[in-house]
């Protein structure tokens, strides 16, 4: 059969004047659809922190006002912009969100508006009807235009169930049509022929390439009293309708009577209103409705849609509703308080550090069926001592007190000191009905973990900020005394002094800086220093100098410590606590052995098991072998230049932390991980000599300074330095001397800005240093106490004698910037050991993804070598700049990536949100940084 291209659309038009009609249409509405590009700078309620794009369309030109989804407007903080179609931008204010339903309002000034007519649509709800052809138009999939077509298929379809912690609709008809949009869709305009509004984008079913739409009718109420600036009201029972069809409904006992009344009625309805959901001590609660309550009348009319229930529900705010349900074969009578909706959506945010804080909304207390009230949390590990909680939960007590909103959250935060521990109380929203009650405590930091109180103020558009500064100093720690437990097991009885002087170490990292990537690290550490308190532990527990340390003794005492020293290629770092907190305990320091280990020796190693009981294994060395680690990108710390020792017991593996101790119990080294490669950890023996400079230089009162070549060396064969030319008479000289191994080491690479470079170049084979041949990592340790070496190399088959600089290991970073919702100090050593240029002394250490600077591409890894064309060879010229960048203006950012690739960035500031501060390094201080 042919098809006849004039057969007659849903509103009667041939299909050759309809398509003309469509695109009159479309071209009339362009300007009136705008991509929204948005930011939440926290995780608020359902909505995580990030950035996005969306769709919105103008409905009120003269005022300004865009309408989109709630989820985009968004239920807590956002900055937005629109971009119109001919790309000219603006920005937009949130003025109203919908506590239950999907849609919300922005406004921008029209006045602002230079090349645009803008245009606006109308809102006609009584427009969506089964059949009419529809178009959408939207920044789908990230288009800037995209125009779906379709006709309606459904106008009283059910929403959809889109699962937990996120958003969920309630009380209203869903349209549906299949338009398969895709991401950016959100807030498009279905629109008919006429080019009204007759439904907005709400969600999308994949799996049957099928859209739904929000219907408009309490759309257009609100925006009418947002046009009248007249209060909007919205009203709920706490009860949540589903539509069942007729046969449905017959099956819950209503009667024919009843139904036929409802039909003479209604007579475009097919189904009534059924209870779904009633929460706990709501109103509809109260008055004794129940799930499965068939709606019948409210105030004497009869009910069976949602236009006239949210009608009923929003005209009598603080008001008493009489309402009859069907419940079984019987007819019931209630009366049921309206509540303020609005009462019960979150207009505040307690922020402490990375955790945010807010009322339980009733968006979420309907999924869970869980009452109405309460605190819940987001990334509340940010302030957590014993666990990673990164899901929401529910607060119950802080101190021992109980939280029912947020208002008593801020009255107990000003009652906990700085750094003090206290007890918490919480749960996941899903287990409310599974006693499965979780305790722990929480530690507020007054540097790190900073506290503001956030109010929706929809006038400006932003939460007003107030920062909550007084707070209690931080009291005394009293000293607690530990008594280990008694040892039973015989072979770890005989380490008993061993025993007691391994600690647990934990490592909360408050902001990346230097490469890390790790938010919480824990494992553990020995005592080498009593009477100074001086413990070390692993590299990969202490990954950051920004952090907040505290150590448990025997699983009882938790007290603060302070990071003293990180050796700069080795996996080891030194912490100290105060001797003072343990009172009388009797913790013991292991004993340094001076016996090296070797191949084929005999060991015991000591270690902690997941129950935190010592453990005893016997093993033998299998070998003593360079360690090898991957370069990351961007740089993070990893372990250079060193042996470890490797066992052949293969439970040893099992552990990332230990003491191997000789027949005496001292320590010959430790077991300690280290990082191989992206999620591949190494563990090995690392000798307790390589201890020894640092420990020493803090027993006297010191800073550890060592010297280093900044070089990483990589072990090369004999054969292989033959092949580059190593002379006869050399590699003789090399085999003759004691050693068991027939190897050389060779320059790898040279860190940028050391003494070394274009010294020493990549691939050298070094020969001899200070005249003594090389042949063992060993041989490299005077670099760590002589300022210049002489040093024989191998350089394209010739031997070459230079005088090389060695360079102080100091602390790199002492100053961070934060700006635009970066972070940037001076490139670390490990980027300048991955770099041969240096094209700036400013490093984007860290970026957060909801922020301007990530939306704008600043990333982790770029140089940054002016800002607004003023060079900023160095983080203090950079601080300067950026502080003389106005507020909610565009920057020129001249960056220079990882790959060495010049750009230009252009990124806004909001200062409000991210604003511009600069922490440095201070000793003196308890956290051992400062912001200024």
């Amino acid at each position: 059969m042919s098809s006849n291209s004039n057969t007659a659309s849903s509103d009667g038009t041939t299909g050759a004047s309809a398509a003309a009609s469509w695109q009159e249409t479309i071209e009339s509405k362009l300007n009136s659809i705008v991509s929204i590009k948005f930011i939440r700078p926290f995780t608020f309620e359902t909505e995580s922190r990030g950035t996005s794009q969306a769709t919105g369309f103008i409905v009120d030109a003269s005022n300004g006002i865009i309408l989109t989804n709630r989820h985009v407007v968004s239920a807590g903080p956002v900055v937005a912009r629109a971009i119109f179609n001919n790309h000219e931008e603006i920005e937009l204010k949130a003025i109203y969100r919908d506590p239950i339903h999907d849609f919300g309002f922005f406004k921008f000034d029209p006045a602002l508006i230079k090349h645009t007519k803008l245009e606006e649509i109308v809102l006609y709800p009584e427009g969506a009807k089964v059949g009419v052809d529809i178009r959408v138009i939207g920044n789908n999939a990230g288009q800037k235009v995209s125009i779906l077509a379709s006709s309606i298929s459904l106008i009283d379809r059910n929403v959809p169930e889109l699962g937990e912690m996120t958003y969920n609709d309630s009380n209203t008809f869903y349209i549906q049509a299949s338009t398969n949009g895709s991401g950016g869709s959100s807030g498009s305009p279905m629109i008919n022929i006429a080019g009204q509004a007759v439904a907005i984008v709400s969600a999308g079913l994949t799996k049957a390439s099928t859209d739904l739409y929000l219907p408009l009718d309490r759309v257009k109420c609100v925006l009418e009293c947002i046009q009248a600036q007249t209060e909007v009201k919205r009203g709920t029972i706490q009860t949540t309708f589903q539509y069942r069809s007729y046969d449905e409904v017959r099956r819950l006992g209503i009667s024919d009577t009843v139904e036929n009344n409802v039909r003479q009625d209604v007579p475009s309805g097919v189904g009534m209103l059924v209870v779904k959901t009633v929460l706990p001590d709501g109103p509809g609660h109260i008055a004794g409705l129940e799930e499965g309550d068939v709606l019948y009348r409210i105030n004497g009319k009869t009910v069976a849609h949602f236009v006239l229930l949210e009608e009923l529900l929003d005209g009598n705010v603080d008001q008493t509703l009489d309402i009859t349900v069907i419940r079984g074969d019987t007819s019931k009578d209630v009366k049921v308080n309206v509540q303020n909706l609005h009462a019960l959506e979150p207009s505040q945010m307690l922020q402490v550090g990375g955790t945010t804080m807010t009322n339980l909304s009733f968006q979420l207390a309907n999924y869970y069926r869980v009452p109405a009230s309460g605190v819940i949390t987001n990334w509340l590990f940010c302030i957590l001592e014993e666990a990673t909680a990164v899901k929401p939960y529910l607060l119950k007590s802080i101190n021992g007190k109980a939280v029912a909103n947020i208002t008593q959250v801020v009255d107990i935060i000003k009652t906990i000191g700085n750094n003090e521990c206290v007890p918490v109380k919480y749960f996941h929203i899903s287990e409310y009905y599974d006693n499965c009650l979780i305790d722990g405590s929480i530690k507020i930091s007054h540097l790190w973990n900073q506290v503001a109180l956030y109010t929706r103020n929809d006038c400006t558009g932003l939460w007003a900020k107030e920062s909550i500064t007084d707070l209690p100093p931080a009291r005394d720690i009293e000293p607690t005394n530990v008594i280990f437990p008694v040892i039973k097991n015989a072979d770890v009885a005989k380490l008993k002094d061993v025993v007691h002087s391994i600690v647990k170490v934990k490592c909360m990292i408050p902001i990346f800086i230097e490469g890390n990537v790790n938010r919480v690290n824990a494992g553990y550490g020995a005592i080498i220093d009593a009477e100074k308190g001086l413990v070390v532990v692993g590299r990969e527990t202490i990954s950051s100098t920004a952090c907040r340390i505290t150590i448990t003794i025997a699983g009882t005492a938790i007290i603060p410590a302070k990071l003293r020293f990180q050796h700069p290629t080795v996996s080891y770092a030194i912490v100290q606590y105060d001797p003072k907190h343990i009172g009388t305990t009797k913790v013991q320091a292991i004993k340094l052995s001076k016996k090296v280990l070797e191949a084929g020796d005999s060991v015991r190693m000591l270690a902690m098991s997941r129950y935190e009981t010592p453990v005893c294994l016997n093993a033998r060395v299998s070998s003593i072998l360079p360690i090898e680690t991957m370069s990351f990108e961007p740089p993070r710390w990893r372990s250079i230049n060193v042996e470890v020792a490797q066992l052949d017991n293969p439970t040893a593996t099992n552990y990332g932390f230990g003491i191997i101790v000789d027949e005496n119990g001292d320590a010959q080294a430790l077991w300690l991980e280290y990082i191989k490669a992206k999620k591949t950890m190494g563990v090995g023996g690392l000798s307790v000599q390589a201890l020894v400079p640092a420990l020493r230089a803090l027993q006297c009162d010191e800073e550890p300074e060592p010297r280093s070549l900044k070089a990483e060396i990589t072990p090369i064969t004999i054969v292989k330095a033959r092949q580059a030319g190593l002379s006869n008479e050399r590699s003789n000289e090399l085999q003759s001397t004691a050693s068991t191994r027939s190897q050389l080491y060779q320059i790898k690479r040279v860190e940028a800005l050391s003494k070394a470079q274009g010294v020493l170049q990549e691939l050298d084979i070094v020969v001899s240093i200070n005249g003594k041949l090389v042949r063992t990592l060993e041989d490299f340790d005077a670099q760590f106490t002589n300022p210049i070496l002489e040093i024989v190399v191998l350089r394209d088959s010739q031997e070459h004698t230079l005088q090389v600089e060695t360079t102080e290991s100091k602390q790199e970073v002492e100053k961070v910037v934060f700006w635009a919702g970066a972070l940037f100090h001076v490139p670390h050593k490990t980027v300048l050991q991955q770099s041969t240029t240096v094209p700036s002394g400013v490093y984007c250490a860290d970026v957060v993804f909801s922020s301007y600077s990530y939306e704008y591409g600043m990333a982790e890894g770029h140089w940054v070598t002016h800002v607004n064309d003023v060079a900023t060879p160095d983080i203090d010229s950079f601080e300067r700049a950026v502080n003389a960048c106005q507020d909610n203006e565009y920057v020129r950012v001249k960056v220079i990536s990882s790959k060495a690739k010049p750009n230009v960035l252009t990124i806004k500031t909001c200062y409000h949100y991210w604003p511009t501060r600069t922490l440095v390094k201070d000793q003196e201080s308890a956290e051992g940084w400062r912001y200024i």
